[in-house]
């Protein structure tokens, strides 16, 4: 996945991309939710989604915005939020993937 600088700076584009991803409502509203989680710990980031399958590149929190490098606070508040997610959804399964020092957050939706 390439980085869009422009979606690091907008969460707006972002939650724009999710809702008209295709995906079922109940999957857009825990996916905006998890963007929300992500946006407010401060962290540069930046979605994909294609055939149900969304890919959420973490790049760097912020205000350092050095590629790869993570406040431990906020990085683990995401990864909870995505760990509440996957156990409260028998249709949604999780993985993550480190890349370049950047962490790959693949979310898996079966509809």
């Amino acid at each position: 996945m390439d980085i869009d600088v422009e979606q690091c700076r907008e969460n707006d584009k972002i939650k724009r991309i999710i809702s008209k991803s295709g995906l079922p409502i109940k999957h857009i509203k825990l996916l905006l939710r998890l963007s929300d989680t992500i946006y407010i710990n401060g962290i540069n980031y930046n979605v994909s989604i294609e055939e149900g399958v969304v890919n959420i590149l973490l790049i760097s929190s912020k205000p350092a915005n050095k590629m790869g490098v993570f406040n431990t606070i906020s990085l683990a508040n995401v990864m909870y939020k995505l760990r509440n997610m996957d156990s409260n959804n028998e249709d949604i399964k999780t993985r993550c993937e480190v890349k370049d020092g950047m962490i790959n957050v693949v979310v898996e939706v079966k509809w």
